[in-house]
């Protein structure tokens, strides 16, 4: 549409430069001048005539018979029209006269007839000069008409040309504001994208600041076990509870695959921030329905809040929120915490723990204690789980469940978990009879494509049963690595090594985990079992675990036994294997030994203590 409007402006412009070169040549160039000044000459020579009959000299009249003869000439070279054409042929004939009066000077009767003779032809030179100015007239008007209608046609152009210019101008804005909005807002959830949430965080004036970022607790390994269009779905759900929960927030945003943040403003921003991250966890513990199935699902927050009284920015606003958010991760999800001081001081020290860990086996800072596993139906000791415990130099004994979630996110538990599975294997070659070890492998080492292999070599070197070592791993193992954990585990009992599942009835589908893998053993979580008797909900659980775990042909071992009401009712309910302070505290290798040697000899004495000691020292 501009480019014809722009070629009509064009063509306009060009015809008006015609049509004006075309006045402005007839303006110039006409008839009417020549016919005048031909009406001129004339009688200019007939007053000459009329000097030389008084007795004037001849040679004015030579001089205006040439100038005249010169001009009709041109003009004659310059007519069409017949009538103009025949008067100049006639005037020129009637100069035949002049002529011969100026060869003969004293032909004064020559002169006079040549003057009479001349006389009617100014009247007619007159009149074609006054038809050709009419006629020069009507083309002029003629002309401006054309040129009128071409301004016309121009004005309109040019008015089509601003109109469409307005709108092409209007079509740009609105276009720039939907690609703004299409930048700024997250085309899965609707919320705002996190270049939208850094841009209204930074605003001025924006008064007290309360951050929360929300973290989908386990939500990789659910996108890939139901495919990416069902963890869409799953964040769209997501995205309607936290507008659900936080509608007086000031903004929520996806600002990752499945981390949100919401922001809130203004008064008691810190107050409200707070009750929305617990309405968050309200809202999120009901059921999700992922093609059919329900899945429970939890989230992780942390909190920051500012102060507009407090120079703060918001990257150190983030930073803050995302210590929270680690935090309350390391206190076992599904929960949220406000951002404290002495949350970067634990960040620091977690950063120096991770590098620490790097060395700790050079340094010889890691160990194994080893927990018995004793039968309920005989008491004897059927094995032991292997636990890794570390003396750091600087800060002494650490806890697993401070150092191993920093192991898995560094990726430095491969390399320890082999070293685990290397010492554990060590030791149950040291060990009499055929008990077993059980050695706990992480989520990240399932996806270690030597972990196979590793254990394989470990068996060959140390001249173990396969049968002897037990691979134990949690329900949030198996929902982070789903099909990769199925592969290896099936590769491992292909080995002829057991899998256990460690905590069972608290993680997300134990059920389903049961069906699908190859689990030789189930081991009940201890939380079951603290201030239980047999009218209690707790003791009810695990009866009926132990029902379903005898139709499956599982081994049921029961976690944190500490008091002999807890073993009588793990005992009644069916459990076969039991583990906790009752029986004994994890063990140094040397006195698990012990331990085992004891059992196979209780009633020897000096003998007894004879073949203990060397085996102590070769164990120690």
């Amino acid at each position: 549409m501009t480019a014809v409007l722009a070629v009509l402006a064009i063509l306009c412009s060009l015809l008006s430069v015609g049509y004006l070169r075309q006045m402005t040549q007839a303006a110039r160039y006409n008839l009417t001048f020549d016919f005048s000044q031909s009406a001129t000459e004339l009688l200019r020579l007939q007053l000459a005539l009329e000097r030389r009959v008084n007795g004037a000299a001849s040679d004015e009249v030579s001089l205006r018979a040439s100038i005249l003869a010169n001009r009709l000439g041109v003009l004659r070279a310059g007519l069409a029209e017949p009538g103009a054409a025949d008067l100049v042929d006639r005037l020129r004939d009637a100069m035949v006269l002049v002529r011969a009066a100026v060869d003969d000077p004293g032909d004064l009767r020559g002169a006079r007839l040549a003057a009479d003779e001349l006389a009617p032809f100014v009247v007619g030179l007159l009149r074609l000069a006054s038809q050709s100015h009419a006629g020069l007239g009507d083309e002029v008007l003629a002309s401006q008409r054309v040129l009128t209608t071409i301004f016309a046609v121009l004005c309109l152009v040019t008015l089509g040309l601003v109109v469409f210019g307005v709108w092409l101008v209007v079509c740009v804005v609105r276009q720039n504001a939907r690609l703004d909005l299409v930048v700024r807002i997250d085309p899965l959830t609707q919320l705002a994208n996190r270049l939208a949430f850094n841009a209204a965080m930074q605003a001025p004036g924006r008064g007290d600041q309360g951050l929360i970022l929300v973290d989908v607790d386990h939500f990789k390994s659910l996108n890939d076990t139901f495919g990416h269009a069902a963890g869409d779905r799953l964040l769209r759900e997501i995205a309607r509870r936290l507008r659900k929960a936080c509608a007086d927030a000031a903004l929520i945003g996806r600002i990752g695959g499945d981390e949100f943040a919401i922001l809130y403003e203004g008064r008691n921003a810190d107050r409200r921030s707070q009750a929305a991250a617990a309405r968050i966890v309200e809202v999120m513990r009901g059921d999700f329905v992922l093609d059919g199935q329900q899945i429970a699902l939890g989230v992780t927050m942390g909190v920051a809040l500012r102060s507009e009284h407090v120079a703060q920015s918001v990257e150190v606003l983030f930073r803050d929120a995302d210590l929270a958010l680690y935090a309350a991760k390391a206190e076992g999800r599904g929960r949220f915490l406000v951002y404290r001081p002495d949350m970067s001081e634990e960040h620091l020290r977690n950063q120096r723990l991770s590098e620490d860990l790097r060395h700790a086996i050079e340094r010889l800072e890691l160990h194994l204690l080893f927990q018995p596993i004793v039968s309920l139906e005989t008491g004897a000791t059927q094995g032991f789980e292997a636990l890794l415990r570390w003396d750091h130099g600087e800060f002494g004994p650490v806890s697993p469940s401070e150092f191993i979630p920093l192991a898995e996110r560094s990726g430095e538990i491969v390399r320890v978990g082999r070293w685990v599975i290397e010492a554990a294997c060590r030791q149950v070659a040291l060990w009499p009879g055929d008990p077993f070890v059980t050695v706990n492998v992480s989520a990240v080492q399932l996806v270690d494509a030597d972990l196979v292999s590793h254990v394989a070599a470990c068996l060959a070197r140390h001249l173990i049963s396969p049968s002897r070592l037990e691979i134990e791993i949690t329900e949030s193992t198996l929902i982070e690595n789903d099909e990769m954990a199925l592969r290896v585990l099936h590769e491992l009992r292909g080995m002829g090594c057991r899998v256990a599942l460690d905590d069972f009835g608290t993680g997300y589908a134990s059920l389903s985990y049961l069906r699908r893998f190859p689990f030789d053993k189930i081991k009940i979580d201890r939380s079951f079992l603290p201030g239980v008797d047999e009218r209690d909900e707790g003791g009810a659980i695990i009866a009926g675990t132990c029902n379903l775990a005898r139709r499956l042909n599982l081994t049921i071992v029961a976690e944190g036994v500490e008091t002999e009401d807890h073993r009588r009712l793990v005992a009644e309910a069916g459990c076969h294997l039991a583990q906790g302070y009752l029986f004994d505290r994890p063990l140094a290798p040397p006195a698990s030994l012990a331990r085992l040697l004891q059992e196979a000899s209780p009633d020897r004495s000096a003998s007894h203590e004879t073949t203990i000691g060397p085996m102590l020292a070769l164990a120690g």
